[in-house]
């Protein structure tokens, strides 16, 4: 928790940025980590992209994760009272940007369902729901909140070398249930190409569908890997809103099969638009 004095001169780094240099890193030299909470309201993509990639702020600060905290009993009512509906609720948003869902208030799950395997049905019914926006995300089932710090905290979600547990993220995704990932507006899935890809034709393809939107899809996330034509090197991509970024993260193995793979989380999305229109990233 920041609070008082402390957390006027963060506001002032963070947003302002009119700290003198070296007063901005010694202040941060003293802190470990920085939990921010937003409004329960907050969109947390302008956050996330300030710190992520702000060139003042990255050498000092580094974007750790998103977490969101979900309320067990009333999630489900919340997300059907919208699906069908013109507005569009946060929840979506803060669920499709999570890195770390913390499900809480499970006990009242778990009171009101008493006869055995149902609770465990209705939980896994939940944890399902939310995976239809965000297969990406690890849920933490949690009563008052109740969590290990080291499961919420140095999870490196946004650093370009921190390759296990996106491989792992990409590969679970291939293997969801299509019918899963049709629940809402908000979907997630994950497209796959063996051939490699041009660099330079990938960030093309990146700015058109981030930045211009010719498809009117809106993608809210993506991570992948790249398999990157004339390159040795397995790339990361990573993007939040219109902010991406890709880089390299070490040599393919000997072992590896040469794939390029992204997940992508957002609404109204066109999955064959979105194979295709990659493909054309091919030499």
């Amino acid at each position: 928790m920041i609070e008082g004095k402390f957390f006027k001169r963060l506001e002032t780094l963070v947003y302002l940025r009119c700290l003198k240099e070296d007063e901005a890193l010694n202040v941060l030299r003293r802190i470990d980590h920085i939990l921010l909470e937003t409004t329960g309201l907050a969109d947390p993509a302008p956050l996330a992209s300030v710190l992520w990639l702000d060139d003042q702020l990255e050498s000092a600060v580094r974007l750790d994760s998103i977490i969101t905290v979900v309320d067990a009993k009333n999630i489900q009512l919340q997300l059907k009272e919208y699906s069908d509906s013109a507005s569009f609720p946060e929840a979506f948003f803060q669920i499709a940007f999570a890195d770390v869902v913390i499900l809480n208030k499970i006990d009242l799950i778990l009171q009101e369902n008493r006869c055995g395997d149902s609770i465990t049905e209705s939980l896994e019914d939940i944890e399902k729901r939310i995976h239809s926006i965000n297969s990406l995300a690890t849920i933490l089932q949690t009563v008052r909140c109740q969590v290990d710090l080291h499961e919420i905290l140095d999870r490196k979600a946004y650093g370009a070398n921190h390759l296990a547990h996106l491989e792992a993220l990409l590969e679970d995704s291939k293997t969801a249930p299509v019918g899963s990932r049709h629940d809402y507006s908000v979907r997630t899935f994950c497209i796959f190409e063996e051939l490699p890809v041009d660099l330079d034709k990938v960030r093309l393809w990146l700015e058109d569908l981030l930045w211009e939107k010719k498809s009117h899809m809106d993608v809210y996330r993506c991570k992948g890997i790249l398999n990157i034509h004339g390159s040795d090197q397995l790339h990361t991509l990573q993007a939040v809103r219109e902010i991406y970024e890709v880089v390299p993260a070490r040599r393919w193995l000997e072992t590896e099969q040469k794939t390029s793979k992204i997940v992508f989380i957002g609404r109204h999305l066109d999955e064959t638009v979105l194979r295709n229109s990659f493909r054309s990233c091919i030499l």
